[in-house]
């Protein structure tokens, strides 16, 4: 069986979503080709070729969904004031950045939720180098990230269920 794919309760939903969205749009795009070959007349047709190209690909994100889906296997996150305090998949953390005197939230998903997900808080994956420098950490502890060309130091404010 090929690897499975940890990720949020609320990745996994929006994943559903988008396969959804995409299957309804690809049986336009079928709709739309036959009435395009109905009405072609042997003749090069651009708009025929695009909609064949434009069919290939909805399929192929249509496969990529589904296989995500298939080996998807949903993260508990534990509730509020439970748990060991770690951060972890589908943990939100806050961290400051005393240099610079912000805070910044941010929500600890898998690296196939982050394309899914576009709302609410900031969705870090969990192999970047904020989300591997996050992983296991608790409140009080540091972190160092390069970002760019330099380096920044994070304090973790608070580790929560997401």
């Amino acid at each position: 069986m090929a690897d499975q794919i940890p990720m949020t309760a609320e990745g996994y939903r929006r994943l559903e979503e988008t396969l959804q969205k995409e299957r309804e749009r690809h049986d336009d795009a079928i709709a739309t080709l036959a009435s395009l070959r109905d009405d072609s007349n042997d003749i090069e047709d651009r708009n025929l070729e695009t909609a064949q190209i434009d069919l290939a690909s909805m399929e192929a994100r249509i496969f990529e969904l589904e296989d995500v889906l298939a080996r998807a296997v949903v993260v508990e996150v534990p509730p509020e004031g439970e748990g060991d305090g770690q951060a972890r998949l589908g943990s939100v953390v806050v961290l400051a950045d005393e240099e610079r005197g912000r805070e910044m939230t941010v929500q600890l998903v898998s690296a196939v939720e982050v394309t899914a997900l576009t709302e609410g808080i900031t969705q870090v994956s969990e192999d970047s180098p904020v989300g591997r420098a996050l992983l296991g950490r608790r409140v009080g502890e540091h972190v160092e990230v390069e970002v760019g060309d330099r380096q920044v130091r994070y304090t973790v404010r608070s580790v929560g269920a997401g």
